[in-house]
This record gives structure tokens, C-alpha cells and sequence, in this order.
């Protein structure tokens, strides 16, 4: 049985009551009240009597609590009968979990194209756990051919609505070239939605994305941070990877890692919180208020009649919703041009009445030992809000591992100095 398709069973919907008079409804909220308070026995009593009346809300309730034995002996059978009754009514929620019962042969023989009926009519209404499900089956070739190009379409309908296992399948899908053109990119950007919902599979893969700087700068720092995560949802892959990834570390960035990893913990947690519990979609980044990921500095480097370029670094924007330019005390709206991940580069539009645009000179390479100066708004909200410069000298052709993508220098760099 493929873990993916036993995402999200137990629902209690609380949706809009179909062609109900105010009297059901008044029983239906009842009968969620007792629910939600653990009386199981008041619960039924007035779901059932609805049940039986055709209502579909309650039939689909009716059968979450035969499939978990709730205030009634647990009964697969009768589960997937009421879960029927809701779903040939349009319940969503009901079809996907008729779908899962004939997926997983529970109350009814395995049947995987059944399970690919009922998963493609909920899906069709935009039930993001259902989207996955499906797009699984194509993936697997399981009740319908195998459908590489239909499985990433169907991830991608739910990943667009926030839904980290299919963020995750996703990720998986561009990393893998299946269905896509490979691209480590775009992997990385699904990888790291999911994570920051706190999935631990994505926290894992993201990590080990750092740790071969696959759509990622090479970064132990980083890999350790998203691997301690999984780790400790208990991912028994992920504790061997951070042990691995540990031995090569050095104590002052072993704390760095950890730091970051509690960081990163206590804001999935704020995020969580602000979630209803009881909907997959309340994980969706569009109900989260928008926050403050970072910030960094940038050069103008061309301009276009109003249109200005500025260049900075990638992880500045990476995953940000918006970003705004601050120039001579005005904040612009910008839009990323292009973004190069492993280069740690992001070109951005905006349309700041800039001043000439910085040159470049013609030498290819560093020179060792001759002078640098860094130029930027580093510590915003702490440091002076003017620019900030500082000098020193390279020290070093290559950065670690001998990388002569990077060089080494001399001068102090603080956060935002990107």
C-alpha cells in the first residue's frame, strides 16, 4: 500500500447543509457540538435520524464514526455504506474516503479503479487530498495506466492550494524528471513548501538537497537545520543523515544549525496555530498573514526606460510572496526577473528612479590578497538604516571543498549584507 494514499480520513465537515430546513440544521450543529466534546453517544443520536433522511453531511459523519468505532462498535461495512450515500450526493469528502476504503480494502474488495472514480470526482471539485491520491494512481499505474504527465498535473492542482504531501510529490516529481523536464529548482522551491508546513519526508529531502547543493547552494549549516527537524518526527533516515552530516561539522556551526532548527520549529508552530485543525486547507500559505522572511541588499546594474534592474542574492527572495525595494527612503514593488539558485543570484524589475547603474570590471577572476569592499543594508531594524561599509582583502580563491565557485575574504559580513 502506497503511504500517500492514507493522507487525511477522519474529517468532520461543518460545511454548507444541503437543501436542509433549520430544524436539521439546528440537529446537524448538535450533533457536532456533542461530537467536538467527545459524546460520541449524542452524536449520534442526531446524526443518524439526518443519516437516514438523506442528509449528506451527517451520512458522511455517520460513517467516520463507523470506521473509527466512535460511540458505536467499529464497522468498515457500514463506513463505506454511508460513506456511498454522501458521495453519490457530491460530499467530497465522502467520495475520497470511498476511494481510500477501495484502495486500501477496507469494508469493500480492492479495487483500484473504483478508487480512481470516487478519487477523480472529489478531485474534480478541487479536494486537494483527493488530487494527490489520484495523481498517485497515475503515478503508479495503479486503476488506470500509468500517466507520468497526468500524475504531476493532478500534484500540482493540490500543491497550488498548499497541500504538503502533494508539495512533496511534486518536488519529487521535478527532482526525479518524471512527467517534467528535471530541474533541482523547482524541486528545491516544493521541497521547501512543504517543509515550512512541517512535513518531515520534505524536511528531509530539502536537507539532503543542501547537502549536494542540488537547486541550492551547498550548506551544512542549512542541511542540518531541515534534517534535525525530521529527525525529531521521530524519521529514523533522517537521525542516520544528521549523524552523517555532524561528523564533518564543527562545533560553532553545529550550533548555528540547532539554533536555526528551533528557529524554523517555533514559526511552523506559530503557523499551525493560526490553522483550523480540522481542515487540510488552513495549511495552505495563503491563510497565514504575510511576514517578513528577510531582507538583503542589491545593486542596480541596468536600466530599461522605467523599468530598473537590481541584482541580489537568491536566498533573499527565495520563497517570498512579495518583494519590496527600499530606495531613498520610498519602498517600490519588484518582481524576480530570473533567479539562479546554485550561482545564489536573483535579477529583479522594479521601477526606482535609480541613479547610474553599477559597472563591471573586465577581470574574470579575483586577484588573491587585493582590496574588497562590501556595500549594504545589513540588520535592518538594528543597525543604522544607512549604507553600511566595510573593507578587507581575499584571503582565498576557493571556499569550502576547495569550491572555486567561491572565494574567501577578510572584511565582516552581517545578515542583510547579501
Amino acid at each position: 500500500m502506497n503511504e500517500i494514499k492514507k493522507i487525511i480520513h477522519r474529517i468532520i465537515v461543518a460545511v454548507a447543509l444541503l437543501s436542509t430546513t433549520s430544524a436539521l440544521a439546528a440537529d446537524f450543529d448538535k450533533g457536532l457540538r456533542a461530537y467536538n466534546k467527545g459524546d460520541y453517544k449524542a452524536a449520534l443520536r442526531q446524526f443518524r435520524p439526518l443519516a437516514e433522511e438523506g442528509h449528506a453531511e451527517a451520512q458522511f459523519n455517520l460513517g467516520v464514526m463507523h470506521y473509527y468505532g466512535e460511540g458505536i462498535p467499529k464497522d468498515d461495512s457500514q463506513a463505506v455504506f454511508w460513506y456511498r450515500k454522501a458521495a453519490e450526493q457530491g460530499v467530497a469528502e465522502a467520495q475520497f474516503n470511498l476511494g481510500f476504503m477501495y484502495a486500501n480494502s477496507e469494508g469493500v474488495p480492492e479495487d483500484d479503479r473504483q478508487a480512481v472514480f470516487w478519487f477523480r470526482k472529489a478531485a474534480e471539485q478541487g479536494y486537494a487530498p483527493a488530487q494527490t491520491n489520484l495523481g498517485v494512481m497515475y503515478d503508479n499505474g495503479e486503476g488506470i495506466p500509468e500517466d507520468d504527465r497526468q500524475a504531476v498535473f493532478w500534484f500540482r492542482k493540490a500543491a497550488e492550494q498548499g497541500y504538503a504531501p502533494a508539495q512533496t510529490k511534486l518536488g519529487g516529481m521535478y527532482f526525479a524528471s518524471e512527467g517534467v523536464s528535471e530541474d533541482d529548482v523547482q524541486a528545491v522551491f516544493w521541497f521547501r513548501k512543504a517543509a515550512k508546513q512541517g512535513h518531515a519526508k520534505a524536511q528531509r529531502i530539502l536537507g539532503l538537497m543542501y547537502t549536494t547543493g542540488k537547486g541550492v547552494s551547498k550548506d551544512d549549516v542549512q542541511a542540518y537545520a531541515w534534517i534535525n527537524l525530521a529527525a525529531a518526527q521521530g524519521d529514523e533516515g533522517a537521525k542516520q543523515d544528521r549523524t552523517r552530516i555532524r561528523q564533518r561539522m564543527t562545533p560553532a556551526q553545529i550550533a548555528e544549525a540547532q539554533k536555526l532548527s528551533r528557529e524554523i520549529a517555533a514559526r511552523i508552530e506559530r503557523n499551525q496555530s493560526r490553522a483550523d485543525s480540522s481542515s487540510f486547507a488552513d495549511t495552505s500559505d495563503s491563510v497565514f498573514k504575510s511576514e517578513l522572511e528577510g531582507n538583503g541588499s542589491g545593486f542596480v546594474i541596468g536600466r530599461d526606460g522605467k523599468t530598473t534592474f537590481v541584482v541580489t542574492n537568491h536566498h533573499v527572495v527565495e520563497d517570498c510572496a512579495k518583494v519590496t525595494v527600499v530606495y531613498a527612503g520610498k519602498s517600490y514593488e519588484a518582481s524576480v526577473r530570473a533567479k539562479d539558485a546554485n550561482s545564489d543570484l536573483a535579477l529583479l524589475e522594479t521601477n526606482i528612479p535609480a541613479a547610474r547603474p553599477a559597472s563591471f570590471r573586465n577581470l574574470s577572476r579575483a586577484r588573491l590578497g587585493e582590496a574588497v569592499t562590501a556595500a549594504g543594508y545589513p540588520l535592518q531594524g538594528l543597525l543604522s538604516k544607512s549604507l553600511n561599509v566595510t573593507g578587507g582583502n581575499v584571503s582565498a580563491l576557493a571556499g569550502l571543498g576547495d569550491d572555486a565557485k567561491h572565494l574567501q575574504i577578510t572584511e565582516p559580513l552581517q545578515a542583510g549584507n547579501s
